[in-house]
């Protein structure tokens, strides 16, 4: 029988997910200014954009870092609500912004909770979620 370790996570802090732009700007306009996280510029051409204290979504720019921008996409940013935020504002907000949504509403779902799924300007797919409420 095999049995599972449990493996204490001592030596990391802090975790990123590079995705990869023709034009860095266009980032600014989707994470800071419409989801409103918090910008942090590494370099003239990477920039960070922090969901939590210890994750944050690091956008490249295509040539420059060890990817290239490429047409498909095949990765899903993940960002979670915490429970008092208003997950229909936050998808109100992207939609009246002409942000291109891959659900028409927020839909409930019995494991994830909450959910919607949109684009950002370089065509990675961005899921907003929220867990279910207890009670």
């Amino acid at each position: 029988m095999q049995t599972s370790q449990h493996y204490p996570m001592t030596d990391f802090d802090r975790s990123y997910t590079f995705i990869y732009y023709e034009e860095l700007g266009r980032a600014a306009a989707f994470y800071r200014d419409l989801l409103g996280l918090r910008e942090e510029h590494e370099s003239d051409w990477v920039t960070r954009y922090w969901v939590t204290d210890d994750y944050a979504i690091g956008v490249v720019q295509s040539g420059r870092g060890f990817l290239k921008a490429a047409e498909d996409k095949p990765v899903i940013l993940c960002i979670g609500l915490n429970d008092e935020a208003d997950i229909w504002a936050y998808h109100n907000r992207l939609k009246e912004a002409g942000v291109k949504m891959h659900t028409s509403e927020v839909e409930l779902r019995e494991v994830e909770g909450r959910i919607f799924f949109c684009e950002d300007p370089e065509g990675y797919t961005v899921e907003i979620v929220q867990r279910p409420r207890s009670g």
